[in-house]
């Protein structure tokens, strides 16, 4: 899921996009979900580094919000989190079920 410049806010598709996860996780009380938010390298490093949280952040709590228990969403701070390529692809979060 992409983010705006400088946004924590979920985009608008952000339900339609995440609804999957969400109903796997609902369907299988033993996944887990793994949620790494990325940045692209504009900008002040460490301004970017907590706008990354943010956006895994925001992805968490519409998670939360879907009836998700707390203790099988994980925020997982990748090792390099500017993304490659497109400076647009890299503002996003990436949620991998486990």
């Amino acid at each position: 899921m992409y983010f705006d410049l400088g946004s924590a806010q979920l985009p608008a598709d952000a339900g339609d996009r995440l609804a999957g996860v969400a109903a796997t996780l609902a369907g299988d009380a033993s996944a887990t979900a793994a949620v790494s938010g990325f940045h692209d390298d504009s900008g002040d490093a460490a301004v970017n580094a907590d706008l990354a949280r943010q956006r895994a952040q925001a992805v968490q709590q519409w998670l939360l919000d879907q009836g998700i228990d707390a203790g099988r969403i994980e925020l997982d701070k990748p090792m390099l989190t500017t993304g490659g390529g497109d400076a647009a692809e890299a503002r996003r979060v990436e949620v991998v079920v486990k």
